[in-house]
């Protein structure tokens, strides 16, 4: 209950203080000697000065906030909360003499623990001292035995050595008459098969000295007769292309594994597929943009013209010639300088070295085999 009316006095000091805001925002409107005409809900109005009207919001504020406050404070400065906090206290006092006392118990039992051990301690040493003394008793027994064995032992391990080092000697030299003996028995019988091997190896030796030199002569005819047949083979068949239509389509330089199965799924296996399939058809059907189906087809045309190799498609991008139709439009010359500047910023780079630079004559080949 106590509770209940606390809350009930700051719930009407809550109350008219919202009256007292009221009555000044009236003051601030009407003016003191306004009059406020409040309306209840049975229907019956009637007029109050503003100055009255705020003087009875403000009073009953501070009226309702003072007992609040005082109930409050009441509340909380009872005699009864401060008899607990006594008794606890006093609880508290007595739970601390009981602990000293167990505290002063304990240590009195650890001091005369302390003294049992030392005690202990003190027979302990006694006894490993006098084991000490003994061992070094048994020891000194040991060794004086121990030494008079192991001279006699020694002396008859000396005998025993030199008698059979002896017996050994013996032994070796009988051995050594034996084997001088058969030693030369086994050369008499492997001197005329020897003799005969010798000159066996020597008449081999020189007949293989002529194998080799007739060896070296057909080494220099087939090295002579490969070097023509290449010269041949440039003058009438030419270089060979690095696709033809039946080549994979992955193949085609920057089609992969992935690309390669989105393009076999629609039923596009080699370069002929691709290039005489739509480019806009092929987008449609897979996941690859068309500009980058104009490109593969590109490089497929570019890549069937004999004598372009990955390094030189890649250089023939980097001047815009795109596709064969491009490159029949150009001159060998001009497409030349173009390629010999790209081609110098690689070597500068690094990605490229002077050998990769293709000649004019291999410009102009390209451009006649595009036109054909």
């Amino acid at each position: 209950m106590k509770g209940q009316a606390i809350w009930a006095l700051c719930f009407f000091s809550f109350l008219s203080g919202l009256f007292s805001v009221h009555s000044i925002v009236l003051w601030a409107n009407l003016g003191l000697n306004g009059v406020f005409q409040p309306f209840l809900s049975i229907g019956v109005s009637f007029g109050i000065p503003v100055w009255s009207y705020l003087l009875i919001t403000i009073f009953m504020t501070l009226a309702f906030l003072g007992a609040a406050i005082h109930k409050l404070v009441a509340e909380l400065s009872t005699k009864a909360l401060l008899a607990q906090i006594d008794a606890r206290m006093n609880n508290l006092e007595s739970v601390q003499k009981i602990q000293q006392q167990t505290l002063e118990s304990l240590q009195a039992r650890v001091f005369l623990v302390d003294e049992s051990l030392n005690i202990m301690l003190k027979d302990v040493t006694k006894a490993f001292s006098r084991q000490e003394e003994l061992l070094k008793q048994v020891q000194e027994n040991l060794a004086k035995k121990f030494d008079g064995e192991l001279s006699a032992v020694k002396a008859s391990l000396l005998r025993h050595v030199t008698e059979q080092n002896e017996e050994l000697k013996k032994s070796n030299a009988i051995l050594e008459d034996i084997f001088a003996k058969k030693l030369a028995d086994a050369k008499n019988e492997l001197s005329a098969p020897l003799a005969r091997l010798e000159s066996l190896m020597d008449k081999h030796e020189e007949r293989n000295k002529k194998t080799e030199k007739a060896l070296l002569k057909q080494e220099d005819t087939i090295t002579e007769l490969r070097s023509r047949i290449e010269r041949l083979e440039l003058t009438f068949v030419g270089p060979k292309p690095q696709l033809s239509s039946q080549s994979s389509v992955e193949d085609v330089r920057g089609i992969g594994e992935s690309t390669g199965k989105e393009l076999r799924a629609i039923g596009i296996a080699t370069v002929g597929d691709l290039l005489t399939t739509d480019a806009a058809s092929i987008a449609a059907k897979t996941g690859i943009s068309e500009k980058l189906v104009e490109k593969f087809q590109s490089r497929a045309q570019l890549a069937m013209i004999p004598g372009i190799t990955d390094k030189d498609l890649l250089l023939l991008e980097e001047v815009g010639v795109a596709n064969r139709k491009e490159l029949a439009a150009q001159d060998p010359f001009e497409l030349g300088k173009k390629i010999n500047l790209i081609v110098r910023t690689y070597v500068a780079e690094g990605k490229m070295s002077e050998a990769d630079r293709p000649t004019i004559e291999t410009i102009d080949a390209w451009i006649r085999f595009a036109k054909t």
